[in-house]
């Protein structure tokens, strides 16, 4: 299966545009009710690229974050030898004890793709990220500033419970 982990990739001026700006008191942030699937799944999410199912023609950015997005994007596949062709969305989440163990196990696209899983804030260890690979489960510890890209699988997110989890999402193929 395909899992790259690296805690080492952001530069210093984007990790501090994170601490600063993404996971500052004011960034904006939009509660959701439900999930992709209509899955009763609160959270609060900031979309910086709507998913390419639901994009108009012609629409692209949504976020004054775009930018700073791509080039995380493009820092973590020049690093590892990852070649994309298309951004399929981008959006920053955070997450909460919502009353919920865990969210849905989900595929985030139903064609195959990729996906950038970068950790924004040090939260509760035990708010895995879970890819299931065949009856096999890896448990993907959350690391501030810790990226984790892996293939079409199902996965999930233990929820936090005591505090809150900030993530970026990109998925590409």
């Amino acid at each position: 299966m395909f899992i790259i982990e690296d805690k080492d990739f952001l530069n210093e001026k984007q990790k501090d545009h994170i601490d600063n700006t993404i996971t500052n008191y004011d960034f904006p942030w939009f509660y959701q009710k439900i999930n992709v699937y209509a899955k009763p799944d609160p959270f609060l999410s900031h979309t910086v690229v709507n998913r390419i199912e639901y994009r108009k023609e012609g629409e692209f950015s949504n976020s004054t974050e775009t930018d700073f997005c791509i080039n995380i994007l493009d820092l973590f596949c020049n690093k590892h030898k990852i070649k994309y062709k298309e951004i399929l969305r981008i959006a920053f989440n955070l997450t909460f004890n919502n009353g919920s163990k865990k969210s849905g196990v989900h595929v985030d696209h139903e064609f195959d793709h990729k996906q950038l899983i970068v950790y924004l804030n040090d939260c509760d260890k035990k708010s895995y990220t879970v890819i299931k690979d065949n009856k096999k489960e890896i448990k993907i510890k959350p690391e501030k500033f810790k990226g984790v890209c892996f293939g079409s699988k199902p996965h999930y997110q233990v929820y936090p419970k005591d505090n809150v989890r900030f993530v970026l999402i990109i998925t590409f193929r």
